[in-house]
């Protein structure tokens, strides 16, 4: 929600890579609701959580007015087809639900501070570096027709979702040259012309030899080799196993409830039925009479039926049922109506200068406070996880305190409640069995040197201490294992080394030439043409594949001048710079604080959203495809 609002906030960008991220895989539902009658209320499950029908049409409706405000008159139902943000928003709504499950297995929720904190310094809200005020940032909401309760409670989501990326990524760091690579990945750029020569020899052209074979394979070792594997010490404590330690109470229980009641409230639900006539400004006298009428003969009873009758906007064919919260892209006056109403009231004719309406207020409960016994599940875990990582910090600050400053571990092998695992060698990022499965601390095995101590390293289940005992470095293949695809590279070799030895002259022909015109005539005599592209380090040029030594080509290459034929994957090319820009280390070093930190976000989302993608493979994910139709459609029709 209010996503618009939100664009300063860089580190929830994620969430929208996510999402294009499952469109990119495609859609994944499980069609959890056949083989008996689908529910009209719930458009999407999660596992065991549903997303209801109000959910998703309060969110698309909030979306999309958004977006009409901010497009104006450019916002139409094609356009919202074309972004396809109905399922956009519902792919959102899956995501959340997944995080938030998975964020209370660690019970992590949001505090008064920080959504306070969050509210204060968000940058809609601030006026003069200053908080703007209750009555002002009320008033704000109110233009994207949302409240602060619901916008609170999305806040809540952000802050919960932070944290758990933060446990998720807390091993990850970025070294200074690897962050200088980067930096100069993003500012150093040139404009590039470059020619694709052709290659008109074929494969079968060329033969091979035992030898031949077993000589480009010594001669490029490194290009076949495996990856590079570390093992270390890990002292771990696991939450679970504390558990019988915990001493907490019914009265803590209860305590937590009265601090903390915000935190488990039943919202409001208000289900609005309308009765709709539109007016042109001649008939809008005859259409008030009209509504004046039916509304002596309206109850509750006959409501449903007369909206089919009668009414004329989207929803008559459903008897003017507008949910739990489609009502609220009313018109201000209509909701100002929905407001005073009480439950099975029916309004007098509104006016909503397109129309009249007639408002019925079919159910509506105020907000009620969640009784103790129910919330008394959601606090326990919320209790136990504070109270449990609060004992493992206190013994592993114990442990750690005799092996810090010395690279021996052995020094705690005293203490009863600690055991040393040894992990034999991993990659980056692989699982330990029986220990952890998503590879937070053989990641952090790569962020260490050899016989490093490194605390904390707080995972999914616990927290450990880890020492980094050995490195295995990249090993190369053996030959008979590579042998067919050393064939391959040979051959390919082969048809580029004759191709380029036919075409040595060709980038001194283009030299002469004066300018852009007589190379373009030139180019055509051979069937070949001039490509332009704004390069930066790192990059390719477009379909022609990797070159490593392209950038210093390039950056260090005469501007203006084309360069003899390179070969550059699988293609020969020529080019040349016509301009080049390369930052300096006196520009990094000015820029690197900030640099870091945006650098080092990005990497943590990137990684935040592997690791939620994997999550969605273990979710049952249903939809009810007819109804989420219905609802897209309804819902966009308004956008004609």
């Amino acid at each position: 929600m209010l996503r618009s609002m939100r664009k300063d906030f860089k580190k929830y960008s994620w969430t929208l890579w996510l999402v294009i991220i499952v469109f990119l895989l495609g859609f994944s539902f499980t069609d959890i609701f056949t083989g008996g009658s689908a529910s009209e209320t719930i458009v999407a499950k999660v596992g065991e959580e549903e997303i209801s029908v109000e959910q998703y049409q309060k969110r698309l409706f909030q979306v999309l007015d958004n977006y009409k405000n901010q497009m104006k008159g450019n916002f139409n139902k094609e356009l919202i087809t074309q972004m396809r943000v109905p399922e956009q928003i519902l792919q959102n709504m899956i995501n959340s639900e997944i995080i938030q499950n998975e964020a209370k297995k660690l019970s992590l929720r949001a505090t008064k501070s920080e959504l306070k904190k969050m509210i204060v310094n968000f940058p809609a809200f601030q006026r003069e570096g200053k908080f703007v005020g209750i009555s002002e940032y009320k008033r704000y909401l109110a233009i994207f027709r949302t409240n602060a309760k619901d916008f609170e409670a999305d806040l809540k989501k952000d802050i919960v979702n932070d944290k758990l990326k933060e446990i998720v990524t807390a091993s990850m760091i970025v070294d200074n040259t690897t962050l200088m690579e980067i930096y100069r990945k993003e500012n150093d750029s040139a404009e590039v012309d470059y020619v694709k020569l052709k290659i008109n020899s074929k494969k079968s052209d060329f033969s091979t030899s035992e030898q031949e074979l077993q000589n480009y394979f010594e001669k490029n070792k490194k290009s076949f080799k495996t990856q590079e594997k570390r093992k270390g010490n890990i002292i771990v404590l696991k939450y679970d196993d504390f558990k019988k330690d915990l001493k907490l109470s019914e009265a803590d229980f209860h305590e937590y409830f009265r601090q903390n009641k915000e935190q488990f409230q039943i919202p409001e639900k208000t289900r609005i039925y309308r009765l709709f006539i539109n007016y042109t400004e001649e008939s809008r006298e005859d259409i008030l009479k009209r509504m004046e009428d039916l509304k002596i003969t309206l109850n509750t009873e006959n409501f449903e039926s007369f909206s089919r009758l009668h009414s004329t906007d989207i929803k008559k064919e459903n008897g003017g049922d507008w949910g739990y919260s489609e009502w609220k892209s009313f018109t201000s006056q209509e909701q100002s109506i929905i407001k005073s109403l009480k439950q099975s009231e029916i309004s007098d004719p509104v006016d909503t200068l397109s129309g009249f309406a007639i408002l019925f207020a079919k159910e509506k409960t105020s907000e009620m406070q969640e009784p103790y016994e129910t919330a008394k599940p959601k606090i326990k875990n919320i209790m136990e996880r504070e109270e449990l990582r609060n004992m493992v910090i206190a013994k592993l600050d114990k442990a750690y305190a005799k092996v810090k400053g010395t690279d021996d571990l052995s020094a705690v092998r005293e203490d009863k409640f600690v055991s040393i695992i040894e992990t034999g060698y991993l990659t980056s990022g692989e699982a330990i069995k029986d220990v952890e499965q998503f590879g937070y601390l053989s990641r952090k095995f790569f962020n260490m040197n050899e016989k490093d101590i490194s605390y904390p390293v707080e995972f999914m289940d616990g927290i450990a201490i880890v020492q980094l005992t050995s490195v295995k470095e990249p090993e190369n293949e053996l030959f008979e294992n590579v042998k067919e695809k050393v064939k391959e590279l040979v051959i390919s070799d082969k048809q580029i080394v004759d191709a380029i030895s036919k075409s040595e002259s060709f980038s001194s022909s283009l030299n002469s030439l004066s300018n852009k015109d007589h190379i373009e005539t030139y180019l055509k005599k051979y069937d070949m043409k001039l490509e332009s592209i704004n390069y930066k380090r790192g990059n390719e040029l477009a379909d022609l594949g990797k070159y490593e030594e392209l950038d210093t080509i390039i950056f260090n290459s005469e501007e203006g001048k084309f360069s003899k034929p390179l070969r550059i994957g699988d293609n020969i090319a020529i080019i040349r710079a016509k301009t080049i820009k390369v930052s300096s280390e006196a520009d990094f070093n000015r820029e690197k604080t900030q640099f870091y930190k945006k650098k080092l976000e990005e990497i943590k989302n990137n990684y935040f959203i592997s690791y939620i993608m994997g999550k969605r493979t273990k979710y049952q994910i249903g939809i009810n495809q007819e109804l989420y139709d219905k609802i897209r459609e309804s819902v966009v029709a308004r956008f004609n």
